[in-house]
């Protein structure tokens, strides 16, 4: 994992992460977090927005269009 963004909550919505030299996106409800790392009281910051990245699910839906 590269990055993640945010809700005003402090709620994870998105992982940011290299995949095939590329940054992608993978919303937090789909993936599997295998290790967690807290951020330190120095790290610890608030909301952050979403980036505009390539979103790894889109291209699993891609495929699926060509099947048909």
């Amino acid at each position: 994992m590269v990055d993640h963004s945010l809700t005003s909550d402090g709620i994870i919505e998105e992982y940011y992460v290299k995949y095939n030299g590329q940054l992608v996106s993978v919303p937090a409800d789909e993936a599997t977090v295998v290790v967690i790392k807290e951020h330190d009281e120095e790290e610890a910051h608030g909301a952050k927005a979403k980036k505009k990245v390539k979103k790894i699910h889109d291209e699993e839906d891609d495929d699926d269009e060509d099947d048909e």
